[in-house]
Parts: structure tokens; sequence; C-alpha cells
């Protein structure tokens, strides 16, 4: 730990609370005598958010010129290692030029080291059109419905927060109430994302929240991975029609009895694609992986990152 890093990340104004929430625990990582190089598992789960969700806020970090990054190789294996990272008060931290094309003389960071490892697969986008959805207890629109733009960040977006604070339940206490606003643009992913605030998100809130837990909730980012097997769930399930259940004969028992149909099997794969997590090349068939394409639960890019062609 170095107090001279962390009292720099305090400092830092114009930021995101998650996006500063993320440079403070990557400057709790830095040792003045050797530098940064946590792991990126250790600064999500620092953070307490997923992969997918700390290289968007590392991409905001490196685009503000707070931090830079560098990939390093073991000279015998060829081997990535972890990434070192140089942030902004160090005396390291100008930028190298690449050996090849002598990018990196200005303060942009090179095209080929910014581009993370991990896809933001955090979610997934089935539309580009303007999502409406129902805004429970929040202020509705003349119609009863609230509105939210793809690019809207405004008054919706508060009305959105309103809606889903009004869902939680005796789980969420006043102070984690209080805590968990400043993490308001996670529900604005979730909404430009095209989950829809009535059946995904305040659903899974209210569940979550209904009784009383020993661990605040301190962040929105928390509901994340639920929402998301619910939207897919629900997608794959308006998509049977179209085809949606050829991934599976029919309905199959699990282990304990509970029968599962072939959507919620499509379903829980496109979940398990989409969270970031490894997935095995041959856990998803070539049938399975038509299915999802079609049903738009999971992406070309999403599939091409697994390994899944």
């Amino acid at each position: 730990m170095s107090h001279r890093a962390t009292n720099w990340a305090i400092q830092q104004r114009g930021l995101a609370p998650a996006t500063k929430l993320v440079l403070w625990h990557l400057c709790d990582r830095h040792n003045p005598d050797y530098g940064c190089f946590p792991s990126q598992d250790q600064l999500a789960a620092d953070a307490e958010i997923s992969r997918a969700s700390l290289n968007t806020h590392l991409d905001k970090l490196e685009q503000a010129g707070l931090i830079r990054r560098e990939r390093r190789f073991a000279e015998d294996t060829k081997r990535q290692r972890t990434t070192r990272y140089f942030l902004g008060f160090e005396e390291e931290f100008a930028p190298k030029p690449c050996p090849d094309s002598g990018h990196g003389s200005t303060p942009e960071p090179c095209p080929d080291l910014a581009k993370s490892r991990v896809q933001n697969l955090d979610t997934n986008p089935v539309s580009k059109e303007p999502v409406i959805t129902t805004a429970r207890d929040a202020g509705a629109t003349r119609e009863g419905r609230l509105e939210v733009s793809a690019d809207d960040e405004g008054p919706d977006l508060d009305a959105a927060e309103a809606a889903c604070l009004a869902a939680c339940g005796e789980g969420m206490a006043p102070a984690a109430k209080a805590a968990i606003t400043g993490t308001t643009a996670t529900i604005g992913a979730w909404l430009k994302s095209g989950y829809d605030l009535e059946l995904d998100v305040l659903p899974v809130i209210a569940e979550r929240t209904a009784k009383p837990r020993g661990s605040p909730i301190r962040t929105w980012e928390y509901f994340a991975q639920a929402i998301a097997a619910r939207h897919a769930k629900r997608i794959a399930q308006a998509a049977r029609s179209q085809g949606a259940g050829e991934a599976g004969a029919g309905p199959t028992v699990a282990s304990g009895g509970q029968t599962v149909s072939p959507e919620d099997r499509l379903a829980r794969l496109a979940a398990w694609l989409n969270s970031g997590a490894y997935v095995p090349p041959s856990a998803v068939t070539n049938t399975q992986r038509d299915a999802l394409l079609r049903a738009g639960l999971v992406t070309e890019a999403t599939l091409r990152a697994h390994q899944i062609y």
C-alpha cells in the first residue's frame, strides 16, 4: 500500500464514483519500490465488480490520462504476465514509443495496448433502439411509462434509480441505500443494454432484498449477474417459435428432480457465456451456437472470444 498513491487518487475530480473506486483500489495495490502489478481478478474482487466492468473503468481512467497500462511477457516462454500499471504521479508515467510505429510520443495510449484482454461481456446488447419500460413508483410520463433512451443520462436515469430503490425490501437498509446511489451509472448501463426495468431489473432487486441481510449491499453491480440471467431467460422464451428450442430434443430432469426446458438450458448457457467466465469451447455444440445467435442471446464477438466458431 502506498499512502502517496491513495492520497493522489482521492484528489482526482470529475470521475464517476465507480471509476474513482477502481482508481483508489489500483493505487492501494501500488508499491512505492516496485510499482503496481495487481491481477485483474484481484482488482475486480477489491472493487466488488466483474472483470468486464473493471476493464470499462480502466479504459476510462486511461482515456482520462490518469493511468497507463503496459503488457509484460516472460522472456523464456513469451507468456503474458500481470499488467504493469503506471499511475499519473509516477516519474515513469510518460508513455514509451512503440518500437515499430513510434506511437506513444503523445499522451494517447497505444491502440494495441489499450485493447483489453477481457471484452465487456456483462451484458447482452439485443437492440440499439430506445428502451421503454414502466416506472413503478418513480414519476412516470403522461402515459404512465418511463422512456429511457439509449443515450439518455438525464432525469430519467434518476427516475429509474428511484424505481429501483422503491423496489428494495428489508434487505436494503437506509445506510446501504445512501451508499448504493453512488453507483447509479450501473443502472444506466443496464438500460442502454436493453434490460427492461419492469421485467428484468425490478423483480430481481425485489427478490434479492426481500429479507434482512448480514452484510450490506453497496453497489448496484451486485444484482448484475442475476438480471442478466433473467433477461436471457425471458428472451429465450420469447424466441421459442424461432427455433430457440433446437438446443435439445425436449425437457430434461436435473439433479433434485427439477425439470429444465430447452429454453432454460439455452438461457443459462447464454448467461455463462456473457458473464466473462471461462467457457470451454467443447461446452457449446454447433446447434446450441446457432440457436443462441438466432435468439439474440449472444453476439458473434462473444463466441469468438471463447474460441467458439
